[in-house]
């Protein structure tokens, strides 16, 4: 009986709100000749009044609730038929308040959670706002034909939207990346990662969060609920799922007329910019409909291999070194940059010995394709020749490709093919981005992770630092007869840097807030030590009698800071965007060898040049294929490749290429394509 009078009054509250709501809608929309752009302003410019209107309109009409219920008792009695149509009538409007309030919250975390210019987005593009509230209309109409409950299924359609749009906003306030379709391919390795973001998630978040769900359940619980025969719930599904599909995929279907007179623009080169006119949900839809590496034009057998053969050589190979085949070491330092950088003044230098040793031995800078995260991505472009910049934004090779194919070719099997052992080291979960996988596939001999590693020692609660991951690398090279290649990846410096992580840090910093110097100390603290664990590696190669060789780079810039506020306050972030693209991008380089070789310098160049330089160096014969990358280099002038970028070795964006440039571009991906996902005919040709 309680149950039953608690439902009334929620049915009745429900409705005459619902009914407010609708007669103050009509009142405006009548008023501005159906135009809704001065409702949105008026909703944000006169919020109390708005508000105000709709209490006033609401107890006017529920003081007439004796008489609603006695005409709906009637109308149920009598016109059973009218009552289904109400129904139907109040799901939609449930579901299309739902939509409006999601897709509200999903510009809201687009803009950085903040309510201004979110409004400001919606007012200036309401056509684009109001076609992603059509699209999560019909999502939540599918979730409801599924389950068949209009509260559980409104209810958990919309926290998941929210969640989605929650981890939407933290990647874009930390790692200035929007998030990706793909990045959804990731959640295995979600244990790892939540630790390394939960400073980043404050507490009233949480209890704001676990109270609305603790709320919503309660209603789940005592609301009854709004029954459709399953006739009309498959007619809702097939209805759904058609308008999904075809709003998915608007650019193939009869929506792209629809979808185009709404304004939307999808700007595929360049992501940021696309979640920014687009907004959040056609950003995201837009990534849907492409393949992670689009195929490129008349791709086929006869065109690759008249492709691969204009990069056979039968020229020698440059070298430098005549004596026996050395050791290469790849050594990836996580996050690993130069932190003085920074306009702020520091007590001692954090890297004296990398700084040494980049005057005597080659050295340089990297670009990195990426910033404050997906490492994976950089590794990929060192070990593969490859370029991310061909791919789909946000495509991570490693989850999204390598798996497809049971062999890619790399530096790893040409070097197995001259004589090599291959060893890779990573002080972390195997599975992190599959390594355990696309290690498999390039043909490592052995992969040593944080489990099956000799030397583990770590700070309290971090990972394994670089002191044992120096010991692990030259334990290797002591026990190998035959010349090695190490391919290591750090993690000493991985975020978080949160204070205290440390014992002690002795490099003190002056010039930022209170709040964000811990943060840099504590970085710097693990940069002074990755310095430290180089020069163990350094001093104790030169005792070894073995020739080996080091690359040494940082995989890119750390996070330091919600939105790169720490770089901000710290003057790092320069007015011109288009520096910003330079200065986010760099880190450090040696190249060092225990045995003579020539000195050269290698500026800001991709990681994907770094296989054609160390052989260069060794003294090595190349696979054709790297005679494609010293050509784009050497001949060609381009140093690097980011995105949609395109960098001379002079440090200026290439806007206009030479038609050599782009051909060879050209030519660049479409053998990529071949060994990465294509049928392989260049194999052959370019890796004998």
């Amino acid at each position: 009986m309680l149950k039953t009078l608690i439902n009334k009054t929620l049915l009745v509250i429900a409705a005459n709100l619902i009914f407010s709501l609708l007669v103050l809608f009509f009142y405006y929309m009548i008023r501005d000749n159906f135009h809704i752009v001065p409702l949105i302003e008026s909703m944000h410019v006169n919020t109390k009044r708005m508000a105000m209107s709709i209490v006033i309109l609401f107890f006017v009409f529920i003081s007439s609730a004796m008489w609603q219920l006695k005409i709906f008792s009637f109308i149920k009695k009598n016109k059973p038929w009218l009552v289904h149509v109400l129904k139907i009538a109040f799901l939609l409007l449930v579901y299309l308040g739902a939509s409006i309030l999601i897709n509200y919250f999903f510009q809201y975390f687009q803009h950085l959670q903040d309510s201004l210019l979110t409004v400001q987005w919606i007012i200036s593009n309401p056509t684009i706002y109001f076609a992603g509230v059509l699209y999560l209309f019909f999502l939540f109409l599918l979730t409801f034909a599924v389950i068949g409950n209009v509260y559980i299924s409104t209810f958990l359609t919309g926290l998941i939207l929210t969640v989605i749009g929650f981890i939407h906003y933290n990647k874009l306030n930390i790692r200035v990346e929007p998030l990706y379709p793909f990045d959804f391919k990731q959640y295995l390795q979600m244990k790892a990662v939540i630790p390394m973001i939960t400073e980043y998630i404050s507490l009233r978040q949480i209890f704001v969060a676990s109270i609305l769900v603790f709320i919503l359940s309660c209603a789940i619980v005592v609301l009854r609920n709004i029954r459709m025969g399953y006739l009309t719930r498959g007619i809702i599904f097939a209805v759904s799922i058609m308008m999904l599909y075809s709003y998915t995929n608007f650019p193939k279907t009869f929506m792209k007329s629809f979808v185009a007179n709404n304004h939307v623009t999808i700007v595929k080169w360049n992501p940021i910019e696309n979640y920014r006119i687009n907004g959040f949900l056609f950003g995201f839809i837009s990534n849907l409909q492409n393949n992670s590496f689009k195929e490129p034009e008349r791709y086929s057998k006869q065109k690759v291999l008249q492709t691969a053969q204009k990069y056979i050589s039968n020229s020698p190979s440059k070298t430098t070194y005549t004596g026996r085949t050395p050791n290469i070491i790849y050594l990836m330092s996580e996050s690993f940059w130069d932190p003085t950088k920074l306009n702020l003044e520091f007590s001692s230098d954090p890297i004296p010995n990398l700084r040494q040793l980049m005057t005597e031995h080659s050295s340089g800078s990297v670009l990195s394709p990426v910033f404050g995260g997906a490492t994976a991505n950089v590794e990929f472009e060192a070990l593969t020749g490859f370029s991310t910049s061909f791919l789909n934004p946000g495509v991570i090779p490693y989850q999204e490709m390598m798996d497809k194919k049971s062999f890619v070719p790399s530096i790893i099997s040409d070097l197995e093919a001259k004589g090599y052992r291959t060893l890779a080291i990573h002080p972390f979960n195997k599975v992190f981005y599959k390594r355990n996988v696309v290690y498999n596939i390039f043909g490592i001999d052995k992969f040593l992770d944080q489990e099956s590693m000799k030397h583990n020692e770590r700070q309290e609660g971090r990972v394994i630092n670089d002191q044992s991951l120096t010991r692990e690398i030259l334990d290797n090279i002591k026990e190998q007869d035959d010349p090695l290649f190490i391919h290591a990846v750090s993690m000493q410096n991985h975020m978080p840097y949160n204070a205290g992580a440390y014992e002690e840090n002795e490099i003190k910093i002056s010039g930022l807030s209170p709040g964000n110097t811990p943060m840099l100390e504590v970085y710097t603290e693990g940069i002074r030590r990755s310095d430290e664990a180089l020069q163990l590696l350094v001093e104790e190669l030169q005792t070894i009698n073995e020739p080996t060789v080091v690359v040494f780079w940082g995989d890119h810039l750390p996070i330091l800071g919600e939105n790169k506020a720490l770089y901000i306050e710290a003057g790092y972030d320069d007015e011109n965007p288009e520096e910003n693209k330079f200065k986010y991008s760099e880190t450090p380089l040696l190249l060092y060898s225990n045995f003579n070789s020539k000195q050269e310098r290698y500026d800001f160049i991709s990681p994907f040049y770094l296989g054609p330089i160390i052989y260069e160096l060794a003294g090595m014969e190349k696979p054709s294929f790297y005679n494609l990358l010293d050509q784009l280099r050497e001949q060609m002038g381009i140093s690097a490749l980011k995105g949609d970028l395109t960098i001379g070795s002079d440090r200026k964006f290439v806007t206009s290429p030479t038609k050599k440039q782009e051909q060879l571009l050209k030519d660049y991906k479409l053998i990529q394509y071949d060994l990465l996902v294509g049928k392989q005919y260049s194999l052959d040709v370019l890796y004998k």
